[in-house]
């Protein structure tokens, strides 16, 4: 697994400078945790990552061709079910029982046709992870994934993570230092 090398990475806003000239090996396999204070870049510098946006400067290299991503917002097709929201990331690649396998570990399983657009805020959250995970990629970006879960479902879901990312580079953005050590993760601040 190749490491994701940021050399000189700049970004602007209009006037506003969020990105100045950061430089960072991400290791390859392992889970980093991104912390840093709110306006300071940590969802910029995924979404450069992830080629959803260009560097003003600097270079981005080693990013795996396959990437999964889980927004600060749930991003999921509300008209569909769970199950539906899984399907449109892993076409047939899955099987409908390993599909509800990974909504059962997530207490899901009882809704896998209920319409998102239903669930509670946790329960969307869960199913915008599961999608990720679902996708199988070789990298994995989280950004404030267990943001919304109570404190005993957010150990069971990061549990979830760990089982389905080991391996796999893994970037995480919160602002939890309890969640970067149960993760066992390096801490990469950005300030």
């Amino acid at each position: 697994m190749n490491d994701i090398v940021l050399n000189g990475v700049s970004k602007s806003f209009g006037e506003k400078r969020v990105l100045e000239r950061f430089s960072h090996t991400f290791p390859g396999g392992k889970i980093t945790v991104i912390g840093g204070a709110s306006g300071r870049g940590k969802t910029t510098l995924l979404n450069l990552i992830a080629g959803l946006m260009k560097p003003d400067g600097g270079e981005i290299g080693g990013v795996p061709e396959k990437i999964a991503f889980v927004f600060q917002e749930d991003r999921l097709c509300e008209e569909f079910g769970a199950l539906g929201n899984l399907r449109l990331v892993c076409g047939r690649t899955k099987t409908k029982e390993e599909l509800l396998s990974h909504l059962r570990e997530l207490s899901l399983a009882d809704e896998p046709k209920k319409k998102v657009g239903e669930f509670s805020g946790g329960m969307k959250r869960r199913v915008a992870i599961a999608r990720a995970i679902c996708f199988d990629a070789d990298c994995v970006l989280l950004d404030e994934p267990f943001k919304g879960l109570d404190e005993a479902l957010k150990k069971d879901v990061m549990d979830y993570v760990l089982r389905h990312t080991a391996g796999k580079t893994v970037l995480c953005v919160t602002h939890d230092p309890a969640e970067a050590e149960y993760l066992g993760a390096e801490i990469v601040r950005i300030d």
